[in-house]
């Protein structure tokens, strides 16, 4: 998620990282190091590699297990359409890497394989592993940090570096021998690259503003129901109906997550920074909460949104979250919008300022004094009460409340 200046301000994982690198965008490198460990005979065979299916089932028998095998194509099938490790999904594994080799080349294999793979720690694709482990692009990766990272995908929990780090770099130098024996290193080299320290920087997920964010995250819901037709069902009153919906929800918007979506927004960082600030500094009372909303005028855009004084992300947002009532906000568009339209009155019409009750319903000025006769103009800046109410009535209770109709306000009502 971006804001308006294009930084991002939030990451949203849903428990997976993924990023998506064209062939062209991988280092050849890699590409030879997961061919020669992996895959010999990749761009030989036609998606099932004999010799390795062979070599695999006598170590899967040794250690009863099945963890080894599979060429490459078979891999990104079980990355993308089998998980489960029976031999039954063994076979569905052959048949989906049959059907990949006849629909696909072998560049756009390769190219699938290497951002498919698992690195562990939720990191998915060599950009994703290379992100999080690094902190910065497979591009800018150096051969020995390749290396350490292909070392990875062939038993993640294993070689997972962050638990077993010294056997990840075992495996590291294991892979770079060979390399040198299929003649796609030379021994000086290999020399260099194992010597290489291996310096890992993790990254760490961006996470701003969450005020704003979690705002962000729920219009993107409203957004997905809307177009999948679901709102209503979300709004029914029927638990069962209800709860389907948001099962269906969710699993669209986790699907429109996990795409690498970017969410872009009109968030102002530096207006949010300033609202923030004046909530906290102005609202100093322990059990006094606030909330600011800024909407850009002229593009209609959210430029700022605070959700509370120190507000936790997720946690209720009292900005969008929250009902409260209109107070003097209300007149313009309630008093004296629909006074001014119904009767054509000028701003420098006298209405009284002075005490008012009605049965039992005595409202009061703020300050608690009679102003006695003043300008409708008078009365709307110093935002006195008894003028408001005494043209409210002129107008009428049903026609000032049909003003309120445009506005879509939820919570404000005649009954009310």
């Amino acid at each position: 998620m971006t804001a308006a200046n294009g930084n991002v301000i939030s990451e949203i994982s849903n428990g997976e990282k993924r990023t998506y690198l064209k062939l062209e965008d991988i280092p050849l490198f890699l590409e030879d190091l997961f061919i020669v460990t992996e895959d010999q005979n990749f761009y030989e065979h036609a998606g099932v590699d004999i010799t390795g299916i062979s070599r695999a089932l006598l170590v899967n028998s040794q250690n009863n297990d099945l963890e080894q095998g599979g060429s490459i194509t078979q891999q990104l099938a079980r990355n993308v359409f089998t998980h489960d490790r029976t031999y039954n999904r063994k076979l569905s594994e052959l048949y989906y890497a049959y059907q990949l080799e006849r629909k696909k080349s072998k560049s756009e294999i390769i190219e699938l394989y290497m951002n498919a793979i698992y690195f562990h720690n939720e990191a998915y694709g060599i950009e994703a592993a290379s992100q999080f482990y690094f902190s910065k692009p497979t591009a800018e990766l150096s051969k020995a940090e390749l290396s350490f990272l292909a070392a990875i995908p062939n038993n993640p929990e294993l070689y997972n570096p962050l638990k077993h780090f010294d056997k990840t770099k075992k495996r590291q130098e294991r892979i770079l021998k060979q390399m040198v024996a299929e003649g796609k290193l030379k021994q000086n080299e290999y020399k260099k690259l194992v010597k290489e320290t291996i310096k890992l920087d993790l990254s760490t997920t961006i996470d701003l503003y969450p005020d704003y964010v979690t705002y962000v995250h729920q219009e993107l819901k409203n957004l997905v129901a809307s177009s999948d037709g679901l709102t209503k069902s979300l709004q029914s009153s029927d638990e069962a109906t209800h709860q389907q919906a948001e099962v269906e929800l969710n699993k669209s918007v986790e699907k429109l997550l996990n795409s690498g979506v970017t969410i872009h927004t009109a968030l102002d960082t530096k207006l949010q920074t300033q609202s923030k600030t004046a909530v906290q500094s102005k609202i100093g009372v322990n059990d006094i909460e606030g909330a600011t909303v800024v909407i850009q005028h002229h593009t209609h855009e959210l430029v700022s949104l605070i959700g509370g004084k120190d507000y936790k992300k997720n946690s209720f947002n009292r900005a969008y979250q929250s009902y409260r009532q209109p107070g003097s906000a209300i007149k313009p568009l309630l008093d004296y919008a629909p006074y001014i339209e119904e009767t054509n009155a000028d701003i420098t019409q006298l209405v009284s300022g002075a005490s008012y009750c009605s049965n039992s319903y005595c409202p009061k000025n703020y300050s608690g004094d009679s102003y006695g006769m003043v300008t409708l103009k008078s009365a709307f800046s110093q935002s006195y009460n008894t003028p408001a109410i005494r043209i409210f009535e002129k107008t009428g209770i049903e026609k000032s409340f049909k003003y309120l109709d445009s506005f879509n306000f939820k919570k404000v009502s005649i009954k009310a």
